[in-house]
Protein backbone atom coordinates (compact mmCIF):
# COMPACT_ATOMS: atom_id res chain seq x y z
CA UNK A 1 0.00 0.00 0.00
CA UNK A 2 1.09 3.86 -0.02
CA UNK A 3 -0.05 7.25 1.92
CA UNK A 4 -0.60 10.36 0.15
CA UNK A 5 0.07 13.25 2.33
CA UNK A 6 0.13 16.88 2.12
CA UNK A 7 3.32 18.80 2.85
CA UNK A 8 3.98 22.72 3.34
CA UNK A 9 7.59 23.16 2.01
CA UNK A 10 7.61 25.92 4.73
CA UNK A 11 6.80 24.64 7.86
CA UNK A 12 7.65 20.94 6.80
CA UNK A 13 3.73 20.04 8.69
CA UNK A 14 2.20 17.72 6.77
CA UNK A 15 -1.04 15.92 6.86
CA UNK A 16 -2.00 12.48 6.25
CA UNK A 17 -4.95 12.61 2.92
CA UNK A 18 -5.18 8.84 2.17
CA UNK A 19 -4.22 5.94 3.44
CA UNK A 20 -4.31 3.13 0.05
CA UNK A 21 -4.17 -0.19 1.08
CA UNK A 22 -2.99 -2.84 -1.41
CA UNK A 23 -4.60 -3.37 -4.70
CA UNK A 24 -5.31 -7.20 -4.84
CA UNK A 25 -9.05 -7.32 -4.82
CA UNK A 26 -9.31 -5.76 -8.56
CA UNK A 27 -12.17 -7.51 -10.46
CA UNK A 28 -10.79 -9.65 -13.91
CA UNK A 29 -13.45 -7.80 -16.21
CA UNK A 30 -13.68 -4.78 -18.72
CA UNK A 31 -14.32 -1.70 -16.93
CA UNK A 32 -12.92 -2.80 -13.89
CA UNK A 33 -11.14 -0.30 -11.33
CA UNK A 34 -9.33 0.12 -8.23
CA UNK A 35 -12.19 0.80 -4.77
CA UNK A 36 -9.85 2.52 -3.23
CA UNK A 37 -9.18 6.42 -4.08
CA UNK A 38 -6.88 7.05 -6.89
CA UNK A 39 -5.71 10.20 -9.52
CA UNK A 40 -4.89 12.79 -7.00
CA UNK A 41 -4.30 16.31 -7.94
CA UNK A 42 -4.71 19.53 -6.60
CA UNK A 43 -7.11 21.86 -8.19
CA UNK A 44 -5.26 25.26 -10.02
CA UNK A 45 -7.80 27.46 -9.46
CA UNK A 46 -7.67 27.31 -5.70
CA UNK A 47 -4.05 28.45 -5.19
CA UNK A 48 -3.09 24.73 -4.86
CA UNK A 49 -5.30 24.43 -1.30
CA UNK A 50 -7.75 21.50 -2.76
CA UNK A 51 -6.82 18.23 -3.68
CA UNK A 52 -8.92 16.21 -6.19
CA UNK A 53 -8.99 12.77 -6.28
CA UNK A 54 -11.25 9.64 -7.55
CA UNK A 55 -12.92 7.04 -5.96
CA UNK A 56 -15.20 4.09 -7.81
CA UNK A 57 -18.77 4.35 -6.28
CA UNK A 58 -19.78 0.89 -7.59
CA UNK A 59 -16.52 -1.03 -5.23
CA UNK A 60 -14.66 -1.06 -8.58
CA UNK A 61 -16.63 -3.57 -9.91
CA UNK A 62 -18.64 -3.23 -13.29
CA UNK A 63 -21.09 -7.09 -12.36
CA UNK A 64 -22.17 -4.77 -9.23
CA UNK A 65 -25.40 -1.94 -10.15
CA UNK A 66 -24.19 2.15 -10.00
CA UNK A 67 -24.99 4.21 -7.02
CA UNK A 68 -27.11 6.70 -8.04
CA UNK A 69 -26.07 5.92 -11.46
CA UNK A 70 -22.83 6.20 -11.00
CA UNK A 71 -19.45 4.13 -10.99
CA UNK A 72 -17.43 6.96 -10.77
CA UNK A 73 -17.00 10.01 -8.86
CA UNK A 74 -14.61 12.68 -8.22
CA UNK A 75 -13.72 14.22 -4.48
CA UNK A 76 -12.64 17.40 -3.72
CA UNK A 77 -10.78 18.44 0.02
CA UNK A 78 -9.88 21.29 1.16
CA UNK A 79 -6.26 21.39 3.03
CA UNK A 80 -6.48 24.02 6.07
CA UNK A 81 -4.14 25.51 7.66
CA UNK A 82 -3.83 27.08 11.67
CA UNK A 83 -2.95 30.96 11.45
CA UNK A 84 1.02 31.60 11.89
CA UNK A 85 1.63 28.07 9.89
CA UNK A 86 0.29 25.78 12.24
CA UNK A 87 -0.83 22.26 11.72
CA UNK A 88 -2.10 20.84 8.67
CA UNK A 89 -5.84 19.57 8.44
CA UNK A 90 -8.02 17.94 5.75
CA UNK A 91 -11.55 19.05 5.26
CA UNK A 92 -13.87 16.01 4.81
CA UNK A 93 -14.29 14.75 1.59
CA UNK A 94 -16.92 16.43 -1.09
CA UNK A 95 -18.38 15.27 -3.97
CA UNK A 96 -16.92 17.35 -7.31
CA UNK A 97 -18.45 15.63 -10.03
CA UNK A 98 -20.36 12.39 -10.93
CA UNK A 99 -19.49 9.87 -14.34
CA UNK A 100 -21.86 6.96 -14.99
CA UNK A 101 -18.91 5.51 -16.58
CA UNK A 102 -14.76 5.06 -15.80
CA UNK A 103 -13.05 8.43 -14.99
CA UNK A 104 -10.53 8.92 -17.54
CA UNK A 105 -9.03 12.62 -17.29
CA UNK A 106 -9.54 16.01 -15.62
CA UNK A 107 -8.43 19.49 -16.91
CA UNK A 108 -8.77 23.14 -16.37
CA UNK A 109 -9.04 25.92 -18.93
CA UNK A 110 -7.76 29.30 -18.14
CA UNK A 111 -10.55 31.03 -17.51
CA UNK A 112 -11.68 27.98 -14.26
CA UNK A 113 -13.76 25.81 -16.21
CA UNK A 114 -13.31 21.71 -15.90
CA UNK A 115 -13.50 19.85 -19.04
CA UNK A 116 -14.22 15.92 -17.53
CA UNK A 117 -13.55 12.77 -19.40
CA UNK A 118 -14.67 9.20 -19.02
CA UNK A 119 -14.90 5.98 -20.75
CA UNK A 120 -16.43 2.76 -21.37
CA UNK A 121 -13.35 0.26 -22.31
CA UNK A 122 -16.20 -2.90 -23.19
CA UNK A 123 -17.06 -0.66 -26.55
CA UNK A 124 -14.40 1.90 -26.67
CA UNK A 125 -16.42 4.64 -25.97
CA UNK A 126 -15.92 8.16 -24.23
CA UNK A 127 -17.18 10.88 -23.05
CA UNK A 128 -16.11 14.85 -22.65
CA UNK A 129 -18.19 16.58 -20.32
CA UNK A 130 -17.37 20.25 -19.61
CA UNK A 131 -17.79 21.20 -15.80
CA UNK A 132 -18.91 24.99 -14.91
CA UNK A 133 -17.85 25.90 -11.43
CA UNK A 134 -21.57 26.15 -10.20
CA UNK A 135 -21.33 22.61 -10.96
CA UNK A 136 -23.43 22.16 -13.96
CA UNK A 137 -22.39 19.92 -16.42
CA UNK A 138 -22.48 19.64 -20.74
CA UNK A 139 -21.42 16.37 -22.77
CA UNK A 140 -19.25 17.97 -25.25
CA UNK A 141 -19.18 14.57 -27.50
CA UNK A 142 -19.63 10.96 -26.80
CA UNK A 143 -17.89 8.51 -29.76
CA UNK A 144 -16.19 5.50 -30.18
CA UNK A 145 -11.75 6.53 -29.65
CA UNK A 146 -11.37 4.08 -32.52
CA UNK A 147 -13.18 6.33 -35.09
CA UNK A 148 -9.51 8.39 -36.17
CA UNK A 149 -11.29 9.82 -39.52
CA UNK A 150 -13.89 11.45 -37.53
CA UNK A 151 -11.99 12.35 -34.35
CA UNK A 152 -12.39 15.78 -32.64
CA UNK A 153 -8.76 16.33 -31.23
CA UNK A 154 -7.74 17.03 -27.92
CA UNK A 155 -8.11 20.44 -26.31
CA UNK A 156 -5.28 22.77 -26.85
CA UNK A 157 -3.18 23.69 -23.56
CA UNK A 158 0.00 25.48 -22.86
CA UNK A 159 1.54 26.75 -19.76
CA UNK A 160 -0.13 29.47 -18.11
CA UNK A 161 2.35 32.27 -17.49
CA UNK A 162 0.99 33.43 -14.25
CA UNK A 163 0.96 30.12 -12.39
CA UNK A 164 3.36 28.25 -14.49
CA UNK A 165 0.68 25.33 -14.66
CA UNK A 166 -0.36 23.79 -17.91
CA UNK A 167 -4.00 24.93 -18.88
CA UNK A 168 -6.35 24.46 -21.74
CA UNK A 169 -6.33 27.49 -23.62
CA UNK A 170 -10.10 29.35 -23.63
CA UNK A 171 -9.71 32.74 -25.62
CA UNK A 172 -13.26 33.43 -24.91
CA UNK A 173 -15.47 32.68 -22.59
CA UNK A 174 -17.55 30.26 -24.95
CA UNK A 175 -14.65 28.80 -26.60
CA UNK A 176 -11.54 26.76 -26.58
CA UNK A 177 -8.98 25.29 -29.04
CA UNK A 178 -8.89 21.71 -30.35
CA UNK A 179 -5.93 20.13 -31.94
CA UNK A 180 -5.41 16.78 -33.60
CA UNK A 181 -3.66 14.20 -35.69
CA UNK A 182 -5.98 14.26 -38.86
CA UNK A 183 -5.71 11.22 -39.73
CA UNK A 184 -7.39 10.60 -43.45
CA UNK A 185 -7.49 8.21 -46.28
CA UNK A 186 -4.37 10.39 -47.99
CA UNK A 187 -2.57 10.14 -44.20
CA UNK A 188 -2.27 11.88 -40.80
CA UNK A 189 -2.69 15.99 -41.60
CA UNK A 190 -2.46 17.33 -38.08
CA UNK A 191 -5.53 20.34 -37.71
CA UNK A 192 -6.52 23.43 -35.18
CA UNK A 193 -9.69 24.04 -34.87
CA UNK A 194 -12.09 26.47 -32.52
CA UNK A 195 -14.49 24.70 -30.67
CA UNK A 196 -17.73 27.01 -30.22
CA UNK A 197 -20.11 26.18 -27.17
CA UNK A 198 -22.24 29.52 -26.89
CA UNK A 199 -25.15 27.84 -28.07
CA UNK A 200 -26.97 25.53 -25.45
CA UNK A 201 -28.59 23.48 -28.61
CA UNK A 202 -25.68 22.31 -30.03
CA UNK A 203 -21.54 23.12 -30.25
CA UNK A 204 -20.05 24.32 -33.71
CA UNK A 205 -16.37 23.83 -34.77
CA UNK A 206 -14.51 26.21 -36.93
CA UNK A 207 -10.93 24.62 -38.78
CA UNK A 208 -8.31 27.55 -38.46
CA UNK A 209 -5.70 25.70 -39.72
CA UNK A 210 -4.57 22.25 -41.43
CA UNK A 211 -1.45 20.51 -42.62
CA UNK A 212 -0.96 21.65 -46.59
CA UNK A 213 -2.72 18.74 -48.77
CA UNK A 214 -0.83 16.23 -50.98
CA UNK A 215 -0.39 16.65 -54.36
CA UNK A 216 -3.05 13.68 -55.79
CA UNK A 217 -5.93 12.55 -54.09
CA UNK A 218 -9.63 14.09 -53.38
CA UNK A 219 -10.20 15.96 -50.67
CA UNK A 220 -13.54 16.68 -48.34
CA UNK A 221 -14.22 20.75 -48.05
CA UNK A 222 -15.81 20.51 -45.09
CA UNK A 223 -12.69 19.58 -43.01
CA UNK A 224 -9.95 22.03 -44.82
CA UNK A 225 -9.39 25.22 -43.35
CA UNK A 226 -12.01 27.88 -43.93
CA UNK A 227 -14.37 25.25 -45.48
CA UNK A 228 -12.82 25.42 -48.28
CA UNK A 229 -9.99 23.27 -51.21
CA UNK A 230 -6.35 24.67 -50.87
CA UNK A 231 -5.77 25.63 -54.34
CA UNK A 232 -1.39 25.23 -53.52
CA UNK A 233 -1.05 21.55 -53.03
CA UNK A 234 2.69 20.20 -51.71
CA UNK A 235 3.76 17.10 -50.70
CA UNK A 236 5.01 17.83 -47.38
CA UNK A 237 4.26 17.16 -44.08
CA UNK A 238 3.46 19.91 -41.19
CA UNK A 239 2.51 19.73 -38.08
CA UNK A 240 1.24 21.87 -34.95
CA UNK A 241 4.20 22.89 -32.16
CA UNK A 242 2.16 25.70 -29.92
CA UNK A 243 0.19 28.40 -30.66
CA UNK A 244 1.83 31.65 -29.22
CA UNK A 245 -0.18 33.97 -26.68
CA UNK A 246 -1.52 36.22 -29.06
CA UNK A 247 -3.67 33.31 -29.96
CA UNK A 248 -3.09 34.15 -34.03
CA UNK A 249 -0.01 32.83 -34.08
CA UNK A 250 1.03 29.85 -34.38
CA UNK A 251 4.45 27.93 -34.39
CA UNK A 252 4.38 24.80 -37.34
CA UNK A 253 7.17 22.28 -38.50
CA UNK A 254 7.46 21.59 -42.04
CA UNK A 255 9.10 18.56 -43.59
CA UNK A 256 9.39 16.49 -46.78
CA UNK A 257 10.94 13.86 -48.58
CA UNK A 258 13.76 15.32 -49.57
CA UNK A 259 14.06 18.02 -46.94
CA UNK A 260 14.65 18.56 -43.30
CA UNK A 261 12.34 19.20 -40.87
CA UNK A 262 12.55 23.42 -40.30
CA UNK A 263 10.49 25.55 -37.86
CA UNK A 264 8.27 28.46 -39.05
CA UNK A 265 5.90 30.77 -37.50
CA UNK A 266 2.41 31.81 -39.86
CA UNK A 267 -1.03 33.40 -38.43
CA UNK A 268 -3.74 32.11 -38.58
CA UNK A 269 -6.04 35.17 -40.49
CA UNK A 270 -3.03 34.96 -42.98
CA UNK A 271 -1.79 31.68 -43.48
CA UNK A 272 0.87 32.56 -46.55
CA UNK A 273 2.25 35.27 -44.13
CA UNK A 274 5.18 33.05 -42.76
CA UNK A 275 8.16 33.52 -40.75
CA UNK A 276 10.97 30.43 -41.47
CA UNK A 277 13.26 30.60 -38.14
CA UNK A 278 15.21 27.66 -38.83
CA UNK A 279 17.03 26.45 -41.65
CA UNK A 280 18.34 23.20 -41.00
CA UNK A 281 20.29 21.80 -43.94
CA UNK A 282 20.22 18.03 -45.16
CA UNK A 283 22.23 15.73 -42.51
CA UNK A 284 23.36 13.73 -45.64
CA UNK A 285 23.08 15.61 -48.67
CA UNK A 286 25.15 12.93 -50.78
CA UNK A 287 22.26 10.91 -50.50
CA UNK A 288 19.51 13.17 -52.19
CA UNK A 289 18.25 11.98 -55.65
CA UNK A 290 19.73 7.86 -54.52
CA UNK A 291 16.55 6.31 -55.58
CA UNK A 292 15.68 2.20 -55.67
CA UNK A 293 16.28 -0.12 -58.51
CA UNK A 294 15.57 -3.60 -59.02
CA UNK A 295 17.80 -5.70 -60.97
CA UNK A 296 17.41 -8.53 -62.69
CA UNK A 297 20.57 -10.67 -63.91
CA UNK A 298 21.42 -14.36 -64.77
CA UNK A 299 23.70 -16.02 -62.38
CA UNK A 300 26.65 -18.01 -63.21
CA UNK A 301 23.95 -21.25 -62.02
CA UNK A 302 21.87 -20.35 -64.30
CA UNK A 303 19.46 -19.16 -61.80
Amino acid sequence: GKDVEIWDLQSSESVLLESVPVDDEVPLSYDACSRHPRSFKFHPGRDSTTVLYVKARDGGDPETDPVDGERDAVYAREILSEKGGGNLTASEPVKFAGLEWRYSRLDFTDRGLCVLEEYRWKDRMERKWLLHPDGKMRMLWERTWEDRYNSPGEFLSRRCRKTGRQLIVQPTETSMYLEGAGASALGDRPFLDLLDFASEEKTTTTRLWRCAAPVKGDLDASKEAGGKIPTERKDVYEDLICLLYDNETIMISREGKTTPRNYHLTKLSESRDEVQITSFEHPQPDLLGVTKELVQYKRDDGV
